[in-house]
């Protein structure tokens, strides 16, 4: 990137005395974009003998993190956005620096290595066994923290390098490589719930697939039978096939859960705010 000529001008009016002109500051670089934040990085050390540089990437991560905020916004607004940019944003509004095009590929690489093998000439069935053998076996997705209390199971960016995650990421990552490679499998909510179910092109649920156990098979019936009572009657007079902006949301569901549940009241007040992006619905206790 060509350095903006008025960066270096900006930046050095960004502790100014001045409330108004530091405010006119912030509001032009963030205006300026994601490409500007980086080259604020880069420019660091012509400001490090003037501006504390804890302070200066405090300033970057801020701007990063309302950019993040505004581009969530965004995002909510689009009536058919992709599911990965979603996790992605979510993801980056706790770590501001975060590089989205490296996972952005990570996902990409592992469908394409699916697509070797799935083909249209196969019966839904086929396929899914497919997809399910390479998910859990070749790439070797696990579920390890059912109570959800760990961090690092619960980012769906380190998931996606260590196959590692909770009851919530995994089904996110299988979602995520469902998508990639054209398989119709989208999420029943359904009694404050998600099953992935796998759909024919009138929207007709043809099965449901139970993540937890490598992706088996199963029908309506046993979905019903494994549903808790509910005092309000049949809970699937309200279940409907969710979109992918449900899945963003139950991801920043789950994260406040848990930062709420070990304390972490910085991060939690992050994901309140990726929360406000999505509105008052929500998906799962």
């Amino acid at each position: 990137m060509k350095t903006d000529p008025n960066l270096k001008s900006l930046l050095s009016l960004m502790d100014d005395p001045d409330s108004m002109i530091r405010d006119a500051v912030q509001k032009r670089l963030f205006d300026m974009g994601e490409e500007a934040f980086g080259e604020m990085e880069r420019l660091m050390p012509e400001f490090s003998d003037r501006i504390d540089p804890d302070y200066y990437l405090s300033y970057i991560n801020n701007l990063r993190r309302e950019y993040v905020f505004s581009k969530l916004n965004e995002y909510n607004s689009n009536p058919d956005p992709l599911l990965i940019d979603g996790l992605l944003l979510v993801s980056q509004a706790l770590e501001p620096s975060l590089d989205r095009q490296f996972y952005k590929d990570s996902i990409q690489e592992m469908s394409d290595e699916m697509l070797l093998e799935l083909s249209d000439n196969r019966t839904a069935i086929e396929n899914l066994e497919i997809f399910n053998y390479i998910f859990f076996r070749r790439f070797g997705f696990k579920h390890v923290d059912e109570s959800v209390t760990h961090v690092e199971n619960a980012l769906i960016t380190k998931v996606i390098d260590s196959k590692r995650g909770n009851i919530f990421t995994i089904p996110l990552c299988y979602f995520l490589l469902a998508r990639h490679t054209g398989l119709p499998v989208y999420p029943l909510i359904v009694a404050k719930s998600f099953t992935p179910a796998y759909i024919d092109n009138d929207d007709n649920i043809l099965f449901y697939i139970n993540i937890y156990k490598e992706g088996i098979i199963f029908s309506d019936d046993q979905l019903r039978k494994n549903l808790p009572a509910n005092e309000g009657g049949d809970p699937f007079k309200f279940a409907r096939i969710g979109t992918d902006k449900a899945l963003v949301s139950i991801y920043a569901e789950h994260l406040s859960y848990l930062y709420g549940a070990v304390k972490d009241n910085e991060s939690q007040k992050v994901m309140q705010r990726v929360m406000e992006c999505f509105g008052d619905e929500r998906f799962i206790n």
